[in-house]
């Protein structure tokens, strides 16, 4: 969904750099080549300056870092910190604290003295985004001097074509150690889990006796998504709430849960060794994760709407146990054995049930039953008590992330009554009818969330926003153009045409990246806009009494013109849809509706 994100993995236009011209300055970028002979790449150590760096981000944005394995994780964790400081208080000391960046590109070009980088072919940041965008943000947000900052790059120069995307994530792998990266990290881009988040966004969980609000579960593919969105579309309070509603936190699901949710779920074999089973959700996180992707991640040909569902309801099943366990502060938990309990019930569960369980009856409920809930809490009651009484070892979990274990698990004879939770099977008479499309979503959709957004942002904030983009030149003119001409339409209330809001959604995106600032004053300056449209109003009753703006006036109006047509079709529009009690009649409408006024007496409107 392109509101959201840009998702799919395209092939951009690669970033080509000249040093003596960019953007109009000239940069000196000093550089050592290493003593090199192999057909891969060549390597290159050089000092590039904050500002050229700062004038990079600013010029191309995320396009440098789409090699990246994370989103930039704002100012939030303790190297992010850690750089804004430096940069604010001993900006000369940045070379010597900060580590530096690495990049690659296709090509380089060197000056005749051959210690200086004068032009870059498709240049790209593998490590080093957080220092790229810490700079550019602390110098615009802060106003920080940064003309004494240096950073060292790496720069390798792909030669080899064919190994380019093996390289570069090695590269990216092997270099990046600012921000801890875990394994899981650099599998963000795999295609598969593109086309689940994608599938994420356009699908709502139905609406429940408890939830009458369609909410959605947000798969976050890389780290930071969530928060990073929620920033970018919540700039206003009412916005924030809107996005809170839609995307509830605690239906966030990252690669790593999606993970233990579907390999807790049902063993997989490979060949006939056992590659996934719940003791490998024991063993953690990663190990687990890296399973999945190897063992049980579908090729992207499966990932459709009914297996979106289908995990979703393993996620929930998943919670719901974990929940039932309880924990030592809610003072009702089985055990201490809550990591292994839960995985191996629910594993034990399918088995048990033969695959019967009706995930879509769960997905269209947004919970499990009771009676499945109590199933549920007194298997792992069994299994709980089996492995302290089985293990050979006294530390418990580490038995439990062996085969040995699971298997013995699997083979013992459970007390329990499948009559308890039949209604909770699949009716295999008339088994539900699934959605196995995957090309779901549709234009107008995007089109209504982008004008909602366009929508938030007053018309004050549009002339500010007229008068940056102009000021910067960061907007071409056509687009300062556009700022005015979409200030007015919403003070206005006219409508947007196509052109204003894919044009306008640009306009959004480039305040995002360059001045999010702009957009924090969007709550103050609406409500300066309303303040001053009441005192308007207020002054024009007062100098005008006997025109008081009523519903029968409004109607009258509305029949007075019908033929004539006066009014410009969209203000009779306006009109007919309060006479026809469509929509209130407002103080802003009432202010509007005097101006129409106005013109129809001197048309001869008998009032």
């Amino acid at each position: 969904m392109e509101y959201l994100y840009k998702i799919s993995e395209q092939a951009g236009v690669p970033i080509e750099l000249d040093f003596e011209n960019l953007d109009g300055h000239k940069y000196e970028i000093p550089c050592l080549a290493a003593n090199l002979s192999n057909s891969d790449y060549e390597a290159y150590v050089a000092i590039i300056s904050g500002e050229c760096l700062a004038k990079l981000y600013e010029c191309y944005g995320s396009r440098l870092l789409e090699q990246n394995v994370r989103s930039f994780l704002q100012f939030t964790g303790k190297i992010n910190k850690g750089i804004r400081e430096t940069i604010k208080s001993e900006p000369h000391m940045f070379l010597a604290y900060n580590n530096g960046i690495a990049a690659t590109a296709d090509h380089i070009e060197l000056d005749e003295t051959r210690h200086f980088i004068r032009h870059i072919s498709n240049l790209q940041i593998v490590n080093g985004g957080q220092t790229t965008a810490s700079i550019y943000n602390t110098a615009k947000k802060d106003k920080a001097d940064i003309s004494d900052i240096l950073v060292q790059v790496k720069l390798s120069v792909i030669k080899d074509k064919d190994q380019y995307a093996e390289i570069v994530s090695r590269i990216s792998r092997y270099a990046n150690t600012q921000n801890k990266v875990n394994d899981a990290d650099f599998s963000a881009n795999n295609p598969a889990l593109v086309e689940i988040e994608r599938i994420s966004r356009y699908i709502f969980a139905p609406a429940t006796p408890t939830n009458n609000l369609q909410t959605a579960w947000f798969f976050e593919r890389a780290r930071g998504q969530y928060k990073t969105l929620r920033i970018k579309e919540g700039f206003t309070k009412s916005r924030q709430k809107a996005f809170d509603l839609k995307y509830p936190k605690k239906q966030v699901v990252t690669k790593v849960e999606l993970a233990k949710y579907v390999n807790a779920w049902q063993e997989t074999y490979y060949g006939r060794s056992l590659a996934i089973g719940p003791h490998i959700v024991v063993r953690g996180n990663e190990k687990n994760y890296a399973r999945f992707i190897n063992y049980n991640l579908p090729d992207i040909k499966h990932i459709d709407v009914a297996w979106f569902e289908d995990t979703i309801a393993k996620a929930i099943l998943f919670k719901a146990a974990d929940k039932r366990y309880g924990t030592k502060l809610t003072g009702d938990h089985i055990g201490e054995l809550k990591q292994v309990v839960v995985p191996y019930t629910l594993s034990l569960l399918n088995i048990i049930t033969e695959g019967r369980l009706d995930l879509y009856r769960i997905w269209k409920n947004q919970a499990i039953s009771s009676a499945l809930s109590d199933f549920i809490y007194d298997l792992m009651k069994q299994v709980n008590k089996f492995i302290l009484e089985e293990s050979p070892v006294s530390h418990y979990i580490e038995w439990a992330k062996k085969e040995e274990c699971w298997l013995k698990v699997r083979s013992n004879e459970w007390s329990y009554n499948l009559d308890e939770i039949r209604q909770d099977f699949i009716d295999e008479k008339n088994p539900p009818k699934r959605n196995h499309k995957s090309d779901v979503g549709d234009e107008e959709s995007d089109r209504r969330h982008k004008e909602c957004i366009i929508r938030a942002i007053p018309f004050s904030l549009w002339k500010k926003i007229e008068t940056w983009g102009r000021d910067t030149g960061i907007l071409p003119p056509t687009l300062t153009s556009l700022a005015s001409d979409i200030a007015y339409k919403i003070k206005n209330k006219r409508k947007l045409n196509d052109s204003d809001i894919s044009r306008g959604y640009r306009i959004y995106e480039n305040v995002w990246q360059y001045n999010q600032e702009l957009l924090e004053e969007a709550d103050s300056l609406a409500e300066q806009d309303r303040k001053r449209a009441n005192e308007a109003s207020s002054s024009m009753s007062s100098a005008d009494g006997q025109d008081e703006i009523t519903l029968e006036l409004v109607q009258a109006m509305v029949s007075w013109d019908k033929r004539r047509r006066i009014l410009e079709d969209w203000k009779w529009k306006a009109m007919k849809d309060v006479a026809d009690g469509m929509k209130p009649l407002t103080d802003r409408m009432k202010y509007a509706f005097y101006f129409n006024l106005q013109k129809l007496k001197k048309a001869g409107f008998p009032n």
